[in-house]
C-alpha cells in the first residue's frame, strides 16, 4: 500500500493548523484575505491607585467588574496593507456605601465605540518583520459632569472623545516558524480629558501543531500633557463608582499576561488570556480574564525575487502529491536540508530557461530526502511533475 498519500493529507492539515494557531500582531494578511473576530474580557478591580502612585486597596462593600465585547474585522487590500473596523460594547459594575452610608450599586452598559484600523508590511529584513499601525476610535457619548449627588447610580461608560493612535511593530521569527518575539510601541492621544501617552507590548510566543502558549507584557507611559495639568481642580468629575480607570490624570501601567491559543481547523482558532496589572498611576490594579473566536482566511503572499538571486542547495523533484500540495525532492538532512528551509521549484529547458513555478517550506526532512509543502504557485499554467529543479539558500 501507498502511504504517501496519506502522509501527504497529515501534513497538510498539520501544518495548516499550526499555520492558524497563533498570527504575530505585525503579519498583515494577504490581498482579498480576512479575519473576524469576537473578542471578549472581564476585569476586576482589588487597589486603586491615585495620580501620586498611593494604592488604595477596596475594601468588603467596595467593588468595580467591567465586562467587554468587541467585533473586528481585517481585510487585506494589498500584499502589504490592511484594514479593519469594528465595535466596541461594554458593562461597568460598581457597589460602595456613601458618605452618608447609604449602599450604592451603579453600572453602565451599551455601545462604546467604533474602530477604524490599518496596517502597512514592509518588505522582510531576513528574519524580521516591520509594519507600521494606525488606528481611530469613536466614541458616541459625552459624559456629564457629576455633582456628588445626582445620578449616583449612573456610570460613565469610559472616557469620552475620540482617540487616536499610530506606532511601529517589529517581529522575529524562528526559520522553522516555531516562535515568535514581537515588540509594539507608539503615540497615543486616548481622549479629550486625557494626557498623551506612549504604548507599548513586548509578547513571545511557543507555535506548536495545534496550539500556541504566549506571554508577554503591555503597558502605558504618560507623556505628563493632562489638559488640566497646571489646575486640576479645574478637571471634570465624572462618575467612574470607585474605579480609576476613567476620567484619569497622566495614567500609567504595567500588565503582565500569559495565553493559550487553541486551533480548531485550517481557519479557526480560540485564545484564553489571562493577565494582571501590577503597577502604575492614576489607575485600578487587579484582573482579567479574556476569550477570544478568530476566523483567519489567508492568501498567498506573492514576492518579487531579486533578479540575481544566488541559491546554496539544488535538488530534483522526485514525487508530486495528487493534489500538486506536496512534492518530495531527492535531498535531505545530508545535504543541510532541514525543516523550516524554503525552496523555490524551477521548470528549466534550454529553450525558455528557468521559469519558477513554485515556493514551498519543507515540512519534513529525513537523511535523503524532504517534503515540501507548496505555498505559493507562480504559474499555475504549468504543472508540477517530477524532474523540475528545486533551489533553496542557506541564510
Amino acid at each position: 500500500m501507498n502511504y504517501l498519500p496519506v502522509l501527504f493529507l497529515l501534513l497538510a492539515g498539520i501544518e495548516s493548523w499550526a499555520q492558524t494557531s497563533y498570527v504575530p500582531a505585525t503579519q498583515t494578511l494577504g490581498e482579498k484575505g480576512y479575519q473576524l473576530g469576537l473578542y471578549g474580557d472581564y476585569f476586576n478591580t482589588t487597589k486603586t491607585i491615585d495620580p501620586e502612585g498611593n494604592s488604595t486597596t477596596l475594601t468588603d462593600d467596595q467593588s468595580f467588574k467591567r465586562t467587554q465585547l468587541e467585533v473586528l474585522g481585517l481585510y487585506g487590500l494589498t500584499p502589504q496593507l490592511q484594514v479593519g473596523a469594528g465595535a466596541r460594547f461594554r458593562q461597568n459594575t460598581s457597589s460602595y456605601t456613601d458618605g452618608s452610608g447609604e449602599k450604592i450599586d451603579a453600572s453602565s452598559s451599551g455601545f462604546e465605540s467604533t474602530v477604524f484600523h490599518l496596517m502597512y508590511a514592509f518588505d522582510p529584513v531576513g528574519r524580521l518583520q516591520y509594519t507600521l499601525e494606525g488606528l481611530y476610535r469613536f466614541t458616541p457619548y459625552t459624559n456629564d459632569e457629576y455633582d456628588g449627588v445626582t445620578g449616583k447610580e449612573d456610570l460613565v461608560l469610559g472616557d469620552h472623545g475620540n482617540e487616536m493612535s499610530g506606532g511601529l511593530g517589529v517581529t522575529y521569527a524562528a526559520p522553522t516558524n516555531s516562535y515568535f518575539l514581537t515588540a509594539r510601541a507608539g503615540l497615543r492621544n486616548p481622549g479629550k480629558e486625557l494626557s498623551n501617552e506612549i504604548y507599548w507590548q513586548a509578547e513571545g510566543a511557543l507555535r506548536f501543531r495545534y496550539l500556541a502558549l504566549v506571554a508577554g507584557v503591555d503597558g502605558v507611559s504618560s507623556l505628563k500633557s493632562d489638559p488640566h495639568e497646571g489646575d486640576l481642580t479645574q478637571k471634570p468629575v465624572f462618575n467612574t463608582g470607585v474605579s480609576r480607570l476613567y476620567n484619569s490624570t497622566d495614567r500609567e501601567w504595567v500588565t503582565p499576561y500569559a495565553g493559550l491559543n487553541v486551533a480548531l481547523g485550517p481557519h479557526w482558532r480560540v485564545e484564553l488570556r489571562g493577565s494582571q496589572v501590577v503597577s502604575g498611576n492614576s489607575t485600578d490594579l487587579g484582573t482579567a480574564f479574556g476569550v477570544n473566536l478568530v476566523r483567519r482566511v489567508d492568501t498567498p503572499k506573492r514576492r518579487v525575487d531579486e533578479e540575481f538571486k544566488e541559491y546554496d542547495i539544488e535538488a530534483s523533484v522526485s514525487k508530486v502529491s495528487p493534489k500538486k500540495e506536496f512534492v518530495v525532492i531527492d535531498k535531505g538532512l545530508s545535504h543541510d536540508v532541514e525543516k523550516g528551509m524554503r525552496f523555490d521549484i524551477f521548470e528549466f529547458n534550454y529553450v525558455g530557461g528557468n521559469v519558477l513555478l513554485a515556493r514551498g517550506v519543507v515540512v519534513q526532512a529525513k537523511s535523503e530526502t524532504a517534503i515540501v509543502k507548496i505555498t505559493e504557485r507562480f504559474n499555475p499554467a504549468k504543472e508540477l511533475k517530477e524532474g523540475q529543479v528545486a533551489r533553496a539558500s542557506i541564510r
